[in-house]
């Protein structure tokens, strides 16, 4: 499932970043593809010369995030693996950096990685209310009379921040 489709581009060795930021928003309690990165590398295609690796080097300390190389293309898909929850955090910075597979040539005259910064803003979605315990466990005798106390429910609102009630 796509949750943004934005795109930038990186610069592998012997080049800058072309966008070294960018932003995307994701809705509270999503998992998926975030971003795509794509890189500009002019080795041979499909070489450990030109095959990227991005890793997220800092702003992920839940590790709600993992971005994976497409081998077709050298894109870096940014994913959420662990869904994000907007009363806790609303933004999340990353710094993404990008390397060849294989290291370069000692002694070359460019940089060996390249990195961008990602903001990413948790949306506030709807949610329902949630049971204190749960489940809840009630044991009563048999044949106790209509209308006899059984257990008294409780829930909350996780939606802390909208003014809402619970019926």
């Amino acid at each position: 499932m796509w949750l943004c489709d934005v795109t930038t581009e990186l610069r592998v060795a012997a080049s800058s970043i072309l966008q070294p930021k960018f932003s995307a928003s994701v809705d509270e309690g999503s998992i998926g593809v975030v971003v795509n990165l794509t890189v500009d590398d002019r080795d041979d295609p499909a070489t450990g010369a030109w095959r990227a690796v991005y890793s997220i080097i800092r702003g992920d300390p839940t590790r709600s995030f993992e971005i994976y190389t497409n081998p077709d293309n050298n894109e870096g898909m940014l994913s959420l693996i662990k869904p994000l929850d907007y009363e806790s955090l609303v933004f999340h910075t990353l710094l993404i950096k990008v390397e060849n597979e294989d290291h370069l040539v000692p002694d070359v005259g460019y940089g060996s990685s390249s990195t961008a910064t990602v903001h990413i803003t948790v949306q506030d979605v709807n949610e329902g209310p949630v049971f204190f315990p749960d489940p809840l466990q009630v044991t009563k005798m048999e044949n106790v009379p209509l209308g006899s106390f059984v257990a008294s429910l409780s829930a909350t609102d996780p939606d802390v921040l909208q003014s809402q009630s619970i019926r």
